[in-house]
Order: C-alpha cells, then sequence, then structure tokens
C-alpha cells in the first residue's frame, strides 16, 4: 500500500493527493446522481400531472415524492454537511441514497428501495447527531429534529404506509433543516431570549404536527400549518436576509430566493391552516409544493452559489441570469396554484410544466455560471 512500480514507497504527499482526488471524484458522484434524482424526479412529476412523456412508466411517476425527497434533497444535505464535516463514514447517507435512487430507477423490489431509503435518512440524522452532540447549540438541535422527522417518516414508509402518510414527516424534514440553519447563520441577529422562543414554539409546532398526523390528521395539519405560518413569520422578520437586499450582485440575488421563499411557507402553512389534511386531488397538491417548490426549491437556488462550489471543488462566478429560473420557478407556481384552487386542470398541467422549465433552466444556469468561472483567472 501506498508503493511506487518499483516497490519503493510512494511519498506520503503523493498518496494524501490521490486520497484527496478519490474523494473529489466521489462527491461529484454523489451530487450528478443527486442530479439523477433530479430529473427523473421532475419527469415522473410530469407523467402523473398528464403529460405525455417518452420512457415514461406507471412505476415511474408512482416514484415521484421519493426521487425527489431521498433522490435530490436528502442526498444533497446529506453531501453538503458530509464534505463540511470531512470524515468518511458522513457519506454513507448519500451512498445509501444513490443505491435508492438507482434500486427505484431499476425497478428493484420496493423494499429494497425503502430499505435503502431508510438507511439514507438515518445516515444523515446521524452526521446531525454528531454534530449536535459536539456543537450543543440551539440550530443543530433543530436540524437534528428535522432529519430525524425524515427518519419517522422512512420508517413508516418502510413499513408499510402510502407515500402520502409520510409527507408530512419529510416537509418537517425539510423546514426545520433549512430553518435551523438559517437560524445558525442569524445567531447575531437573534441573540434576545424571545425571539429564541418564538423560533423553537413554531418549530415545535411544525415537528409536533407531523409526529402526530398519521393518529389525528384534522388537528395535526392545522398544528402542522400554524407552525409553518410561524416559521415563516420568524424568517421574515429576523433572517439575515433582508440586508443582503442593500448589496449588489450575488448578495442581492440570495436574499431575493430566501425572501420569496419564506413568503411561500408561510402561504403553504396558511394552505394546511384553512384546509387541514387532504387525502389528495388538488388541494393536496398545492399544499405540497407550495413548500416544496415554493419554499424549497427557493432555498436551493439561494445556497447553490455556495454548496456548489464546497462539494465540487469546482468555481462559481455569479451571473444575472441566475434570475431567470426563479422568475419563471415563481410565475409557473402561481399558474400551478391557481389551477389547484380553482380547479382548472389545464391551469395546474401548463404550470407543473413551467416548474419543470424553471429546474432545467437552473441546472443550465449554473452550467453557464461554472464555466463563466473558468474564464477568469485565479487571484494571486
Amino acid at each position: 500500500m501506498g508503493e511506487t512500480a518499483a516497490g519503493r514507497r510512494a511519498p506520503a504527499g503523493l498518496s494524501l493527493g490521490r486520497a484527496a482526488a478519490a474523494r473529489l471524484r466521489l462527491r461529484r458522484a454523489l451530487l450528478g446522481t443527486g442530479v439523477i434524482g433530479l430529473a427523473a424526479g421532475v419527469w415522473a412529476g410530469l407523467e402523473r400531472m398528464g403529460w405525455a412523456l417518452p420512457g415514461g412508466s406507471a412505476h415511474l411517476a408512482a416514484g415521484h415524492g421519493p426521487l425527489l425527497v431521498i433522490g435530490f434533497f436528502a442526498s444533497l444535505i446529506g453531501l453538503e454537511r458530509a464534505v463540511a464535516l470531512g470524515r468518511s463514514w458522513a457519506f454513507a447517507g448519500p451512498l445509501a441514497a444513490a443505491v435508492s435512487l438507482v434500486a427505484l430507477l431499476a425497478g428493484l423490489p420496493s423494499l429494497v428501495v425503502r430499505a435503502s431509503a431508510t438507511l439514507a435518512v438515518a445516515g444523515v440524522a446521524l452526521v446531525f447527531a454528531y454534530l449536535a452532540w459536539r456543537g450543543q447549540a440551539l440550530h443543530l438541535s433543530v436540524m437534528l429534529a428535522g432529519t430525524l422527522a425524515w427518519v419517522w417518516g422512512n420508517l413508516g414508509w418502510l413499513a408499510g404506509w402510502p407515500v402520502k402518510s409520510a409527507v408530512p414527516a419529510w416537509l418537517a424534514g425539510f423546514v426545520l433543516v433549512i430553518a435551523g440553519e438559517r437560524l445558525e447563520l442569524g445567531r447575531l441577529v437573534t441573540r434576545g431570549g424571545l425571539a429564541r422562543q418564538q423560533f423553537v414554539a413554531a418549530a415545535s409546532a411544525v415537528l409536533l404536527g407531523a409526529a402526530l398526523w398519521p393518529a389525528w390528521q384534522g388537528a395535526a395539519a392545522r398544528l402542522f400549518g400554524l407552525g409553518l405560518l410561524g416559521l415563516a413569520a420568524w424568517l421574515l422578520r429576523y433572517d439575515l436576509a433582508r440586508r443582503g437586499l442593500r448589496h449588489p450582485g450575488f448578495h442581492r440575488y440570495s436574499a431575493i430566493c430566501l425572501l420569496s421563499g419564506y413568503a411561500w411557507l408561510g402561504f403553504g402553512g396558511l394552505l394546511y391552516l384553512v384546509w387541514g389534511a387532504q387525502a389528495g386531488g388538488l388541494r393536496y397538491d398545492a399544499q405540497i409544493h407550495a413548500v416544496t417548490l415554493g419554499f424549497v426549491f427557493s432555498m436551493v437556488f439561494a445556497h447553490a452559489p455556495i454548496i456548489f462550489p464546497a462539494v465540487t471543488g469546482l468555481r462559481y462566478r455569479y451571473l444575472p441570469i441566475s434570475y431567470l429560473p426563479l422568475l419563471v420557478l415563481a410565475a409557473s407556481l402561481l399558474v400551478r396554484l391557481a389551477g389547484d384552487i380553482t380547479a382548472i386542470a389545464d391551469l395546474r398541467r401548463w404550470g407543473g410544466l413551467g416548474n419543470g422549465v424553471a429546474l432545467l433552466l437552473f441546472v443550465l444556469a449554473t452550467a453557464a455560471s461554472v464555466r463563466a468561472a473558468l474564464t477568469v483567472p485565479r487571484s494571486g
């Protein structure tokens, strides 16, 4: 081990360089599988909305939620934290997410898909448990609670719940992980005890609503919605994003993504508060996608210029074209939700297609930003 072809031991620096290169290849490969999960999830979602697409199947359409939740989001969040932590074991979650994605796309037995997905979120939760144990801070505890909500939802799915029964726990996971991350960044702004108490109360309502959902859907859904509304109001009031509006370029772009996402989160909370639990149909579609497309993807857009270079080792240059995916996403989501609320199927379908176009534009804009960075010489 660590020897050259002539039998001599390779320099330590060379071995470390090879190890670093191997880790970088792994990180890029895992990010690539996440992008495949995103593409497959969007494709499946368009099929569910009635668009006749090549290569479609009932099996793929049924996997719309898991493809995005496990194949993309859990993989992305787990990968970002694993890279930041720098421990090999922390990559177990993203690796299991990749296995689950491949199993689903290959049509392997559902048990294989669900078991590997559960291992994936358990691996991500283990990373956050380690961070919370080491750091012992409120924001880390909130993010840990979010990943445990994912585990709870996946255990139910593994035990035979339909996907829609796991959705509240999955949504709670997204919201709490993101809210905890924003709390981490805004700690200097929120040192007051009252602000922290308000945050904890709203986050607890989200978590409790998701936990109680299987037994008391009606009350749990409204508690869940109240928590979403509370967190949205808190983030709009205390998050650092408002300060970013004062600065041009990337800072303003990121701030607009964040603030629009918080508005979508509040609207999603209002839909849960007013409509309660929905077994399916147009109202169900509106509730879920106000949170996932409106809130979660706005957060992805905002943080991609930071996460992408950290994971891939590639530079990223902000371009004004980055606003285009955000504008298309907002406009198409408004059309989709209008179709859901008014029961106009064509509005919903075209809005859904626009959602897919927005995500494609986001991938293309990211590629353009990376390409633009390659043309700028490194300083120093």
